[in-house]
């Protein structure tokens, strides 16, 4: 038995939409007694929207880049959360950061955002409405991922690189395109699918792995197979051994 494990924006939804011969390939791969996982940084409640919404044959979802591990019927496998006074600590770095436009904080299932500047273009998460204030969202106290959405993947890219400056000895902060996702330390979206191949049992040379951010680089050097999407920035091929066009394109080649 095989995993194939494949980051979602950018990656299995690459043109606004999934493509019917991605489906098609990973039915395929499927048919032939192997497991497909969607390794993503978006929460459960998103992913599964999603996947409900182009009727896909997922086995297991990680979620909150290595965050949370569920299998299909949304049973939590395995779960991790931020330090509730750096979340707050962050959480108040947002509205002062420039170029913040909203933050979203998860609680492992859930996403609430609170908007910031609402003057500033939204890329990331233009159809999510607050449904909490700014103290119902400090109170929760339990925090799986923060993602900080900004005007420019510029800003994403440096906010990441000052929040390791700043707080890495208990958080992970990666860009991802316009959004700066905020872990607890030591996740990664590999770090999730290494406790999932754990549970099953399934050695890592039968593991294979596509993404196409800067966020996936843990992911495409996961076992040393892993593929990297031709429309990701070129710096990040480097962390692949497979340039592909699709997720269906990866099956072909490692098949």
């Amino acid at each position: 038995m095989k995993i194939l494990a494949s980051d979602y924006d950018g990656t299995l939804k690459y043109k606004e939409h999934i493509t019917a011969e991605d489906i098609e390939a990973i039915k395929k791969w499927k048919a032939e007694g192997n497991l497909f996982v969607i390794d993503t940084g978006r929460s459960m409640e998103s992913i599964l929207e999603e996947a409900g919404k182009y009727n896909l044959p997922v086995d297991f979802y990680i979620t909150n880049n290595g965050g949370m591990v569920f299998d299909k019927e949304g049973n939590v496998l395995f779960s991790s959360c931020l330090p509730v006074d750096v979340s707050h600590q962050i959480m108040t770095l947002a509205s002062q950061m420039k170029g913040v436009v909203s933050y979203v904080v998860n609680d492992g299932w859930y996403r609430h955002r609170i908007v910031i500047d609402s003057g500033l273009k939204e890329y990331r998460y233009p159809d999510l409405l607050p449904d909490l204030d700014e103290k119902q969202v400090f109170e929760m106290n339990k925090y799986a991922q923060i993602v900080l959405s900004f005007d420019s993947v510029r800003k994403a890219s440096e906010a990441a690189q000052y929040l390791n400056e700043q707080y890495g000895c208990q958080i992970c902060a990666y860009a991802n395109k316009y959004v700066t996702d905020i872990v607890p330390k030591g996740i990664s979206k590999a770090r999730g699918l290494l406790f999932l191949s754990n549970l099953l049992s399934v050695e890592e040379n039968n593991i294979y792995s596509i993404g196409d951010g800067e966020n996936d680089i843990p992911l495409m050097e996961f076992a040393g197979h892993g593929g990297c999407m031709a429309s990701a920035k070129s710096q990040l091929r480097c962390h692949a051994c497979y340039l592909c066009e699709s997720v269906s394109d990866y099956i072909k080649k490692i098949g």
